[in-house]
């Protein structure tokens, strides 16, 4: 077994631009899927699976336009995961839940914007997530989110690693239904973050415009909880018995599922870690 755990790599303006996509795609995510949630559970008979669905459905759509640019990843856990994993580099993984982060604060405010601090209902705090401590305790969200976000990252690092290139005749939506059956899961536990940087930009907006919750004390079991139960997956699946035999140059999923690479010359050897451009561009871009 070879742990392959890669620090650094070439910061280049494709960098940057898959760190801008990364932004952009989860403003998106949390505009569009939290304010959704608010508008579901505002009313007396909320229907959790159209919130699940929206969840499921956003992913699909959002990583389709930013997959090619930075693999799609729209949580830090799964960056997390594919760094573990050494599919990712660290400064990549680092640079992507900041740009998610701030992505993730983005979006919170425009719902704010959109919906005020007076809107009522099950997501007013601009869908943070939150759990009632009369019901669960931290350990049960902790196993609940833990378990969700393994569901996720096993269903990632599959999707990757089927050899067909695109991910096979369905391409991410195995990976957008995962994040579906996630929802349905644990929305009744905690709202479902399997998500930190989707879990924080809500909370914060919402501490920032002082609406009352729980959602503030607890926000440390939605980085815990995804975190680790990402890295547990990620270690089972990539250095234990799990792993089938990897597809050359399937390392992350901008070349694997959105096929980023398909007019790139030759592909990384085994084992090596080389995100390839041309060499014009390689040339122009480097900093």
């Amino acid at each position: 077994m070879t742990i392959a755990i890669h620090m650094w790599e070439p910061i280049n303006n494709k960098f940057y631009r898959a760190c801008l996509a990364e932004f952009i795609a989860m403003f998106f995510f949390v505009l569009m899927c939290c304010g959704c949630a608010m508008v579901t559970l505002h009313d007396d008979d909320p229907n959790l699976m159209q919130v699940a669905s929206s969840f499921g459905f956003g992913i699909l759509v959002i990583a389709q336009f930013v997959g090619p640019l930075s693999g799609g990843h729209i949580n830090c856990a799964v960056s997390f995961a594919l760094f573990i994993a050494g599919r990712v580099s660290f400064i990549r993984c680092v640079c992507y839940t900041l740009c998610q982060m701030l992505g993730s604060v983005f979006g919170a405010l425009f719902l704010w914007a959109i919906f005020g601090t007076h809107w009522q209902g099950g997501a007013r705090a601009f869908g943070s997530n939150s759990w009632d401590e009369d019901v669960f305790s931290g350990g049960d969200v902790f196993l609940a989110e833990l378990f969700g976000t393994s569901l996720l990252v096993f269903t990632v690092f599959s999707t990757i690693d089927i050899p067909v290139k695109g991910g096979g005749p369905l391409g991410v939506f195995p990976i957008a239904m995962a994040v579906t059956v996630a929802h349905l899961f644990l929305l009744p536990i905690d709202g479902c973050s399997i998500n930190p940087t989707r879990s924080f930009g809500p909370s914060l907006v919402a501490a920032m415009t002082n609406i009352n919750g729980t959602y503030q004390h607890q926000q440390y079991m939605f980085w815990f909880g995804p975190m680790i139960g990402a890295a547990l997956t990620a270690v089972i699946y990539e250095y234990g018995s799990l792993k089938p035999h990897k597809r050359d140059g399937a390392g992350d999923m901008d070349e694997a599922i959105f096929l980023s690479d398909v007019a790139r010359k030759g592909g990384p050897k085994n084992g090596e870690f080389v995100r390839q451009d041309n060499d014009e561009e390689a040339d122009n871009d480097q900093v």
